[in-house]
């Protein structure tokens, strides 16, 4: 049933398109995958991976407790899986570490490939802000993936779907915080997992009152077709013209 369930998710979370790519490599094996795809399916691969690894590690003898070494291994991958979509649980959300709560807070955050059902900033956003991070410590001017250059509009896109993000959750935290009497560490679990459209919960939705219920309903639609709008208002071509203004460079960090 486990593996069942996670294989509907990883399917769902890659999105139609992935899927699509990866059938006609039988029908068309000498063309090569898109470098979209190709980010898809590593950044998808390595969250899976390395969530099933630290969630086996830190849980081990805390939510994973009292299981067979099978069993934990099962339960282990499938929480990495619905991680960042589908809300499933098989073990006591609440009863996790405090290192898994703020690992599963990342991959709520990050989510699933363009074009899936999952939410979140998207993976190949989280992928295009590493690879600038990485090229720029390098020194180098050009962000680059699988042998080509990414371009710098997607850049700044990637960078400016991420502080949304981010402030998404500032805002929605601090909304409940200043309307529910729940701790921090549930009240963050909440707007993340409703912006992120993971439906996990650590049980603070219960409690919530009318007001509370709204705000997170409210995060949940935002995280659903927030990305999508804003990404839609990004696009399209400012009319700016010709003119073209003097650079100045400002020192940052």
């Amino acid at each position: 049933m486990l593996h069942v369930v996670a294989l509907l998710i990883v399917v769902g979370g890659l999105s139609p398109a992935v899927i699509l790519a990866l059938a006609s490599l039988r029908t068309r094996p000498a063309r090569p995958l898109s470098v979209q795809v190709r980010m898809c399916l590593v950044a998808a691969a390595a969250l899976l991976v390395t969530g099933f690894a630290f969630f086996l590690v830190s849980e081990w003898d805390s939510s994973l407790a009292g299981l067979s070494l099978a069993d934990k291994l099962h339960n282990a991958w499938f929480q990495s899986v619905t991680l960042r979509t589908a809300g499933f649980n098989s073990v006591d959300i609440a009863a996790v570490h405090p290192a898994t709560w703020f690992m599963m807070l990342a991959f709520m955050f990050v989510g699933g490939s363009p074009g899936g059902t999952a939410g979140g900033i998207k993976t190949t956003t989280a992928g295009v802000l590493l690879l600038s991070v990485f090229h720029t410590i390098r020194g180098s001017s050009a962000v680059t993936a699988f042998g080509r250059r990414i371009p710098e509009q997607t850049i700044q896109r990637a960078s400016v779907i991420a502080i949304v993000g981010v402030a998404g959750i500032g805002i929605g935290t601090l909304a409940l915080l200043l309307t529910q009497q729940l701790p921090l560490t549930a009240v963050v679990f909440e707007v993340v997992s409703a912006l992120g459209t993971v439906g996990l919960s650590v049980g603070a939705t219960g409690e919530l009152d009318e007001i509370g219920r709204i705000i997170v309903l409210a995060c949940m639609f935002v995280g659903r077709v927030g990305g999508l709008s804003l990404m839609m208002l990004m696009t399209q071509r400012a009319n700016l013209g010709d003119v073209r203004l003097p650079l100045q460079d400002i020192d940052v960090g």
